[in-house]
């Protein structure tokens, strides 16, 4: 069993997209979890309606590992599908395929350069980084998840080159903003119902 709260350590990309579709595409690698390594890839809806207001929902993600999809969907209501990750080049520059039931579902270019500075989302309002999801272990309702994130960011560059089966914003849309965090730390406390 693996229940909350959870530390990971890893690295990450976030590109963020504004209108007509609010969200944030994110690419992870941890290096440690409470289920070991694994990689994962997220589209978060920015906004989205919930019993506690608009908050960011993970609408759809794809992870390496058959324990990331079962303690993820049982303990906060991510829906986690099992992907595989196959990546190429190194931490600073390549790309990844991710293929999920034998299709490929994102294929990303990514690089990221420049000075890395301490980053804590100790200063973001909690609405903004509280994740509502309905609950997926069976029960009604909805869970409220609070994540902490310290580490360190820099500038990057994250191109999809094919990835309207993770979400058609990310062939339509226009990013707005793009970082590393070549160093992470990311608490998933226990959930609060909605």
């Amino acid at each position: 069993m693996s229940p909350p709260p959870w530390r990971l350590r890893g690295q990450a990309l976030v590109t963020v997209y504004g209108r007509p579709d609010p969200g944030a595409l994110l690419l992870l690698r941890y290096a440690a979890s409470p289920v070991g390594p694994y990689d994962e890839v997220m589209w978060v809806t920015l906004g989205a309606p919930s019993p506690a207001g608009p908050r960011p929902q993970v609408t759809r993600i794809a992870v390496g590992t058959p324990q990331s999809v079962t303690w993820g969907r049982a303990n906060w209501g991510i829906p986690k599908t099992l992907a595989r990750f196959e990546w190429q080049g190194s931490q600073n520059h390549g790309q990844v395929r991710v293929w999920e039931d034998g299709k490929l579902l994102t294929h990303l270019a990514f690089q990221q350069f420049g000075l890395a500075l301490p980053v804590s989302t100790g200063l973001v309002p909690a609405p903004w980084r509280t994740l509502a999801q309905l609950r997926l272990d069976g029960q009604a309702g909805w869970w409220l998840t609070q994540v902490d994130m310290t580490g360190r960011v820099r500038p990057a560059r994250l191109r999809v080159i094919q990835g309207a089966a993770l979400h058609p914003a990310l062939e339509t849309g226009r990013p707005l903003l793009t970082v590393a965090l070549p160093t992470t730390h990311l608490l998933f406390p226990v959930p609060t119902p909605a």
